[in-house]
């Protein structure tokens, strides 16, 4: 992960906020590394936590992967917003 900050939520302490940060992001890249159009692409793509979003950051080769990226990161279970930053390589 290059890149990770926590999100502060009402009630945890601030292990438990970088602890549910960590997992959500570790299972969105696992869902992303999973997805066949996404594997050679994974590490061009950096997932954080900013309070209550989830950013996207990074340069994918077309839309159909930028989708693919979307649509993951909703599998991975994120309902909160997502904030995409991605850009497409051509």
């Amino acid at each position: 992960i290059k890149d990770f900050k926590f999100c502060l939520q009402v009630g945890m302490t601030a292990a438990e906020k970088i602890s549910h940060s960590q997992r959500q992001v570790d299972k969105i890249r696992a869902v992303v590394n999973a997805t066949p159009l996404l594997q050679n692409h994974a590490c061009d793509v950096q997932v954080s936590i900013e309070k209550t979003t989830v950013a996207l950051r990074g340069e994918l080769p077309n839309h159909d992967a930028k989708t693919a990226l979307l649509l993951a990161v909703r599998q991975a279970g994120v309902l909160e917003q997502i904030s995409d930053y991605v850009r497409i390589s051509k």
